[in-house]
This record gives C-alpha cells, structure tokens and sequence, in this order.
C-alpha cells in the first residue's frame, strides 16, 4: 500500500512539474506566434492593398476621359461587380469612392446575377448586377432559391438531373440592382461525362413547374430586360454582423475624410482593436497611388479605394498553435512517464540499497558477534588462569575465530573493490578445465570428511583474469560444499558456451533465486553454523558482471545447479 502510494506521489510530482513548465512553454511560444502573425497580417494587407489599387487603376484608366471623369459608371459598376470575389478575398469589405467623395460601388453580400445585352450587328455583351433577395422574397423562398442555387446532384447517366439553372424571367434595373419579376427554377439534364464520370455538357427547358414571383410594378419606368441569371458564388463573404459593420464602414464618406485630413501618410493603416485577438484595419488607396496637395494643404486624389479588414489572429494561428500545442503534449506527457518510471526506479533501487545496507550490517555484526563472543570467553579464561593445561587450545580457538573475522572483512573489501568503477580487469587464456581441477584439489580434504563425490567433465579456454576468474569457480564450489549432504555429488560440467556447478541436495524455494545473489542472502535463516561469509556468491555476480557473462541458479530433479555462459 505504501509502494503504490510513494509511486503514485512520484507520478504526479512528475507530472505536474512538466505539465506546468508545458503550459508556460506554451503561453509563451503562442504569444510569440500570435504577434508574428499580427505582422503577417499587415504585410499582407500592404500587398493585397497594392494590388486592389493596380486593378482598380486599370479598369479605370479604360472608362475616363481627358478629364479624369468616367464615361460609363454602368459599365464600370458592371466590371466591378463582376470582381466582387476578389475583392471579398478573406472576408474584405471594399469601396471606391470619387475624389468628391462620391460614392461609385461598394461589395455586398447580394446575389451577383448576369445579363446580355444586345449591342447591334448580333453582337451581345454581359452586363453584371447585383439582386437583394431580402427586398422580394420571403426567408423561406430565399433558402429554397439558394437550395437550388447550390445543389451539386451526382449524375451517373445520361438523362440525370446534373444541377439547376437558377433564371430571372423579366427584370427592371435600378443603376447595378436588379428588381425581378419572375424567377424560375428548372433542372438541367445530364447529356455526356468524361472519363472520371463527370457531366462535361448538360441541358434543360424551362419551365414554370418552379418560380418564385417578386410582385414588383414598375411605376418609374425603369428599363426592362427579358432574361437574366443568378450566378452561385462559393464563398461567405459578406456574411454576419462585422461583415456588415465593415461594409458600411467603407461605404462611409466622412470617415474616409476625417481619415485622409487626420493622417500625415494617407496610405498609413488604421488599425482598431475589436477584442482581446482580433483586429480591423482600415486603409484608403489613392487613384495611381498618388494625391496632390491643395487648399490649405489637403491631399487630393481622382478616386479613392477604401478597403477594411477584420482579423482574428486566433484563428489565424489555430492550425499552427493546435499541431504545436498537441504535438509538444505528447512529447511532454512521453518525457514525463519516462521521468516518472525512471525516478520510481531509482526510488526503488535505492530503497533496495538501504534495505541491503540494513540487512547487511545485521548479517555482519551477527556473523562477528559469534567469533567475538568465542574470543571473549577464551580470553577472559586466560586473564584468570582458569584449565592452565587448556591455553594452547584456547589460543588456537581464539586465532581460528580471528582469522574468520579476518575472512569476512577481507571479503568485504574485495567486494566493494569489484563493485567500484575503477576497477580494472585484464584479458588472458584461461583453461577452465585446469582452474576447476585445482578448486577440486583444494577442497579436497574437506570433500573427504563429508564423503562427497566430485566430477570434472570437459573443457574450455576463455579470455578473462585467471584470478577472478578462479575467484568465481572457488565460491561455487564452496557454496556446492556447504549445501551438499554427506555423500552428495559435486559435478562441474564446462560446455561449449557455458559451466555447469551442479550438488545433489535440497532445492532453493522459487522465490528466494533470485535473492541468492544478494550479499549475505542465504537459504537457511540460520547463519551460525555455516563456514561460509555470505558474500560469496554476491563476489560472483560481480565479477561475472564485469565481463558481461550471463549467470543463473536452476533446481534440477535432485538438486542445484549453478551456471554462467562465456564467450570463447
């Protein structure tokens, strides 16, 4: 319960630190975008400004005479109108203006509509006309007149409806504003495809199946022409509240003149903060780019060209920001799982170290508090002269005992010197056969008072330092010594790729192998009657490590085998 609880504690730490560094991280780098694309948006304006200027001063420069007057405001209405599209390009609202400040056009969000003209000698032009819906149909016949306008049916034969033509049957016109009489829907039928399955030629024949009457009665005798139509345009611009205050913000004459009398720069831009990210720019253009000073010092111009932009930069941004955002969450929540394993490890490794340092001092001073005590009471019986015949004996005991301090110490030593980073190792041929033949020999004595059986079989040569090497062999074999029964087997196989140290005797419990390693881990609680420090196999380990040798411990049918892989 406390491990899941101190892992729990690490996780969210963990966490929580990233999360907010990512948070701040995030703030900061989208404030950064968000202003770089405040000037985005400002370049851009300069450019698109610059090139509504070059069209209008084109299509002017085609309708005025000598006298910097237009000569057909129809035809030029017409063209513009017939451009609304690019000048509604990202939601812009555009005006054009007399240098009397005479309104001439301004975008709408009307219906764009065509018409022919006759011109005489079979020569026809199209004239382009605005038509507000609002002002003769109701909302319903509006949504369903646009229903038609838009519908993009998918024919697959011939014969099938492909899409419908949307006609004005009869009309009056008002300067650019066309008042219908009648408009008539009918379909148009599919007649050939292309090879991907497209209508590539359709037709129709109109009829009154569907139409729409405005109830229009011309009482201003206004001209009259027979058939028009309404054009889709697939685009929003000019729709919704600050489309419309933007409109009549270009539209407005005593704007553009407070603007042109107030500014130094006639081209400089206004621009207005709408709400916390989004911004509307106000920028008038000179005809040709060029204004004359007048009376009292006012700047003069032939046309004026108003254009008015407003611009989130959120949503400008939101793709950017949103990959940004999203992608760095990942990355961030990745880092922060890998922090939070990786520091519960570590937590984990040196709960472990300490609980190794406990048992360790415990296992210590309990293997030295037998011999010490042993030496205690022989040297206390000394001190009185107790049994004089005995000191040789007493003597002797208390050297044993002082020697096996001596052993556990030293091992102490050799293990902490193993463990540490600047030990250095060397590489030579080393027979295993001959190393385990002197273990063999060795032990010998010891392997004749328990009746033990010992066996050698094979051979190998491998490259590491004969002394640890040896070292590893040795505490095998003193660990098979202890944990084999009076006459067990001891058998050492050497493989091609591995050693083999197997003794007859119990098994070691499953959950305890993989302690056996550990230093002063053993089998039997019970310490004090062992010869062996503890440390022995933890020694092994080490120096198998160093090498990199894969090493094991297995129960066999009737005992233990013990094993480390090499490479010749």
């Amino acid at each position: 319960m406390q491990e899941n609880q101190m892992k729990k504690t690490i996780y969210i730490r963990t966490f929580s630190a990233l999360l907010v560094t990512y948070l701040i991280l995030m703030v900061v780098f989208s404030t950064f975008q968000i202003l770089r694309e405040k000037q985005v948006v400002e370049l851009e304006m300069g450019t698109y400004a610059s090139q509504i200027s070059n069209t209008i001063t084109n299509l002017l420069k085609d309708h005025i005479g000598s006298n910097l007057q237009i000569t057909d405001i129809s035809k030029v209405k017409s063209e513009l109108i017939d451009l609304t599209s690019y000048f509604t390009h990202s939601d812009t609202q555009m005006a054009l203006f007399t240098g009397d400040y005479n309104l001439i056009y301004h975008t709408k969000d009307d219906w764009q509509c065509g018409y022919s003209v006759d011109k005489g000698n079979n020569e026809f032009s199209t004239v382009d006309a605005y038509l507000n819906p609002k002002d003769w149909f109701s909302e319903q016949e509006i949504k369903e007149i646009e229903g038609y306008l838009y519908a993009n049916p998918k024919a697959k034969k011939k014969g099938d409806i492909a899409g419908y033509y949307v006609d004005i049957e009869g009309f009056w016109l008002d300067e650019e504003m066309i008042i219908p009489d009648k408009v008539i829907i009918y379909p148009m039928l599919a007649d050939s495809f292309n090879e991907n399955g497209d209508v590539v030629s359709g037709s129709g024949t109109p009829t009154d199946d569907i139409s729409y009457s405005s109830g229009y009665e011309d009482t201003r005798d206004l001209p009259y022409f027979k058939h028009g139509h309404i054009r889709p345009v697939y685009n929003d611009y000019g729709k919704g509240e600050k489309q419309t205050e933007l409109r009549n913000m270009v539209k407005d004459k005593e704007k553009l003149k407070t603007h042109i009398e107030q500014l130094p720069a006639v081209t400089s831009t206004e621009i207005v903060k709408i709400d916390l990210l989004t911004y509307r720019y106000y920028l008038p253009i000179p005809y040709q780019h060029t204004v004359t000073m007048i009376d009292n010092n006012k700047q003069y111009s032939e046309f004026w060209t108003v254009i008015a932009r407003d611009v989130n930069l959120l949503e400008r941004s939101a793709p950017t920001l949103a990959f940004l955002w999203l992608s760095c969450l990942i990355a961030f929540l990745t880092v922060a799982f890998i922090l939070s394993n990786q520091t519960y490890k570590l937590y984990k490794r040196r709960e472990e170290l300490e609980n190794n340092r406990k048992e360790m001092t415990k296992a210590l001073a309990h293997d030295l508090k037998t011999p010490l005590s042993i030496i205690s009471g022989y040297a206390q019986n000394l001190i009185e002269n107790v049994q004089t015949d005995k000191r040789e004996q007493y003597a002797s005991n208390i050297k044993t005992n002082v020697d096996r301090m001596d052993k556990i110490i030293l091992e102490m030593l050799d293990l902490s010197k193993l463990e540490a980073d600047s030990f250095s190792t060397k590489l030579e041929n080393v027979s295993l056969n001959e190393v385990s033949s002197k273990i063999i020999n060795r032990y010998s004595q010891n392997c004749t008072e328990k009746h033990i059986t010992t066996h050698l079989e094979g051979d190998g040569v491998i490259k590491a330092d004969a002394v640890l090497i040896e070292r590893v062999i040795d505490n095998f074999f003193v660990n098979a010594l202890e944990h084999t029964p009076n006459g067990g087997i001891i058998r050492i196989k050497i493989l091609s790729d591995r050693l083999e140290f197997y003794n007859s005797g119990s098994h070691i419990p499953e959950q305890k192998i993989n302690e056996i390693w550990d230093a002063y881990k053993k089998v039997d609680i019970s310490r004090s009657h062992t010869k062996g420090t503890g440390l022995g196999l933890s020694i092994a380990r080490t120096i198998l490590e160093k090498y990199k040798f894969p090493y094991g411990a297995k129960n066999n049918d009737d005992g233990v085998v013990f094993w480390f892989k090499f490479n010749q």
